[in-house]
């Protein structure tokens, strides 16, 4: 019997998914307004012209997610309560309020104790009247300090409510807006002197509590004889259970490079596999079929949520429930119509779903599978199939075996190349990286996974009876693991196995001054050439300057100044130059005490350089170090194309001093980088009239003695036609050489303490 081709089967459900869409998304761009009603009028009549095609049903549909989006968006409890917090007529944000909620997920316990957790808004009253400011069940973020809590408790505490700051460097997270997109825009933080008290326990769901519970024991049966191998620990846990707490640091940065993480955090892989394990066991012992439907759904969603309710793993389990539906009823439905199902559900559910990058990369991916994967298997088999003319009894049983073996390699080589086409686009838009490794990882790694998987539920079944067994699994375990992340690491060291993909290279060379608060870092980008003068703590080459670089397309740097030999100027140097290679490092002749500067030096080949004589980092960008005063740290004069920057250490006295000698000439610049904080005016401002900026940048550091400038400061600079840049309020500043010698704010200055 012929096969349907594939675009001829009805997806009904494909039609109204593009209606729900694009309600959506006018909805989060026009937001409530005479706009929206216009374009959604307007909308709406466009598609009742295909009334006989469905046009009803999905102009229907359109208006349901707008205004539905439109509520958990724009018209939302939680958004009118940061509004009203924000207003300027209220003075409860920044002051302390009392709170009483329940915790609704799990605590994230930090290495100093603290606890951080999502928690339902029971009662928020005003600490100086005990005005009640709002009943509504709002979901808000908790900073905690006090005894353990869990989740389901109920909790008391006095706390200031604040907004989750946004990113203040290029290519940070934007975790402010991953939260507003899980309904979280206000979160309290506890003055460590009056911690927080758990009144009472017990008042989550019970299935969730279950849940965690389960999964803790879960993590201890995997966890039997393995205790002292983290990473072997860690990835097993991943791939099994999607836990991330035990894997070493930078662990998963080989699984990104190489296209595999899906492997590391629970998807709908993860789903898919545990179908088919129960599916075939379940069959095995002769279950019937619908009792095994009956059985297979409710344990796909218990995985699920004892995984922490992934994007991708609830997309699965719909799609698994759907189909397994479909073959107790004997009504297959079309894989893409089943797809465009789950999708559609999750959106009712939630439509910030929408925006999230899981629900994009999940649903991307699975959908290249369906449409692309068939005809790449089809196009492989045709490269080493039989001749249909020869008679199938000439056909030996060796040849048979080497046809079949073909056929599942093309379908897990069919699979793996459409997967990787279909996460091209997120992957850009995300990480700004291609994996060029990811299909050949993903064609050894995908069914090593699937053994992972199979003797993690053999340890987790052994284990609730005997310890031995489920260690006997572990160590089986630890050998596929073994293998498993010899192949992913081996991947990502391969040459071009990866590239990031930043913006086109600008006309003229660049440099952005990173907000460290306290570290030192500033990126350059001339042309496809990258140079750094210093490399910040380390945290902050992980959080700031790795992703900084990687969203500009930094493949390599040329060269890395170092301008003071201490942690907060060279601290992240290790960790940079593993990810993204570094030609060569260049140092100042200044003596270092610090033991980490020593340790870090004896690992990576440097130069030392001298003051006085021009450093070339760049095609374009050059450096000059100016010795000043006794303290040996150097002031740094950058030439960036016809740019002339000027950083300066210090504003002490002895600093002003040691610079009278330098002419008025050597000395300009068309910008000044130097602190403020604890600075003299009057000698201060003598000296920056001689160096005759266009504009200052100064360093702000709330955690440092002096570290904040006076407020004076902005309208002196400003009486002498000087633009003043605080870090506090621009975040990175980035300044563009050519005319105009224009220095950009990350940050709009209105909004950056919000």
């Amino acid at each position: 019997m012929k096969a349907t081709p594939f675009f001829s089967q009805r997806h009904p459900f494909l039609g109204i998914l593009l209606a729900a869409s694009v309600g959506i998304l006018l909805t989060s761009f026009f937001g409530a307004g005479l706009w929206l009603l216009a374009v959604f009028l307007s909308a709406c009549l466009f598609l009742l012209l295909f009334h006989k095609q469905g046009g009803i049903c999905w102009a229907a549909t359109l208006t349901v997610f707008a205004l539905l989006h439109l509520w958990n968006w724009d018209l939302s409890p939680a958004r009118k309560l940061v509004a009203y917090l924000d207003s300027t007529s209220n003075e409860a944000m920044g002051n302390e309020v009392a709170v009483r909620g329940i915790i609704t997920g799990e605590p994230k316990i930090s290495r100093s104790g603290s606890a951080t957790f999502p928690m339902r808004l029971e009662e928020l009253r005003g600490m100086q009247d005990g005005k009640l400011l709002t009943k509504a069940p709002l979901t808000v973020q908790v900073r905690w300090v006090g005894a353990q809590p869990s989740y389901g408790d109920r909790v008391l505490f006095q706390g200031i409510p604040v907004r989750p700051a946004p990113p203040r460097n290029p290519g940070e997270m934007d975790y402010r807006r991953w939260l507003e997109r899980h309904g979280i825009t206000i979160r309290f933080e506890l003055d460590p002197s009056i911690p927080g008290t758990i009144e009472s326990s017990g008042h989550g769901n019970p299935l969730m509590a279950f849940a965690i519970r389960a999964r803790h024991r879960m993590e201890e049966i995997l966890s039997i004889d393995l205790e002292q191998v983290s990473e072997v620990r860690g990835a097993i846990e991943g791939i099994c259970l999607g836990v991330t707490e035990h894997a070493p640091e930078g662990f998963t940065d080989d699984f990104r490079f190489t296209g595999t993480m899906h492997l590391f955090a629970v998807s709908g892989l993860h789903v898919g596999m545990l179908a088919v394990i129960l599916w075939f066991v379940l069959k095995a012992v002769r279950i019937p079929r619908t009792w095994a439907v009956i059985l297979t759904i409710p344990t796909l969603f218990f995985y699920v949520l004892v995984t922490g309710m992934k994007m991708g793993s609830i997309r699965s389990a719909t799609m698994a429930s759907i189909l397994l539906i479909g073959i107790t009823l004997f009504r297959r439905s079309p894989l893409l119509n089943t797809l465009a199902a789950a999708a559609f559900f999750q959106l009712a559910l939630d439509t910030n779903d929408l925006f999230s990058a899981g629900w994009q990369f999940s649903y991307s991916v699975v959908f290249a599978i369906i449409v692309a994967a068939p005809r790449i298997e089809a196009w492989l088999i045709r490269l080493h199939e039989p001749d249909p003319f020869l008679p199938a009894k000439l056909i030996g049983a060796r040849e048979r075996w080497g046809f079949r073996a073909w056929h599942h390699v093309s379908g897990l080589a069919a699979v793996s190349a459409s997967a990787w086409i279909g996460a091209i686009i997120p992957t850009l838009a995300y990480f700004h990286l291609i994996s060029f490794s990811a299909f050949g990882a993903n064609l050894l790694a995908v069914p090593l996974a699937f053994l992972v998987i199979s003797l993690g539920a053999l340890s987790l079944v052994a284990g609730t009876f005997s310890s031995w067994m489920a260690g006997a699994f572990n160590n089986a375990n630890w050998l596929v693991t073994k293998f498993l992340l010899f192949i992913v690491q081996t991947s990502a060291l391969m040459p071009g196995g990866h590239w990031f993909v930043g913006a086109s290279a600008p006309a003229f060379p660049i440099m952005t001054i990173l907000d460290l608060r306290g570290g030192s870092c500033a990126v350059i980008r001339d042309g496809s050439q990258f140079a750094l003068i210093n490399a910040g703590k380390k945290r902050d080459a992980v959080a700031t300057i790795l992703p900084c670089l990687q969203s500009l397309g930094a493949n390599s740097i040329r060269s890395c100044l170092i301008t003071k030999l201490d942690a907060s100027h060279l601290g992240g140097l290790p960790i940079v130059s593993k990810e993204i290679p570094v030609s060569e490092v260049l140092v100042s002749s200044q003596l270092s005490r610090s033991q980490i500067a020593k340790g870090i030096l004896s690992s990576v080949h440097s130069h030392t350089v001298l003051p006085g004589k021009p450093i070339s980092l760049s095609k374009r960008v050059s450096a000059e170090l100016l010795t000043t005063g006794d303290n040996g740290l150097p002031a740094i004069r950058i030439l960036l194309s016809e740019s002339r920057i000027l950083v300066l250490p210090l504003a002490d006295q002895e600093l002003i001093s040691s610079l009278s000698v330098v002419s008025d000439d050597s000395l300009h610049a068309d910008v000044l980088m130097m602190p403020l904080g604890g600075a003299q005016l009057a000698s201060t401002l003598a000296l920056i009239t001689r160096i005759a900026p266009k504009a200052v940048i100064t360093p702000v550091d709330l955690f440092k003695q002096n570290g904040v400038p006076s407020g004076e400061w902005e309208r002196l600079l400003a009486e002498k036609g000087i633009k003043l840049f605080r870090q506090d309020k621009s975040g990175a500043l980035t300044i563009t050489s050519g005319s105009g010698n224009i220095v950009t704010p990350f940050l709009d200055s209105s909004n950056s303490n919000r």
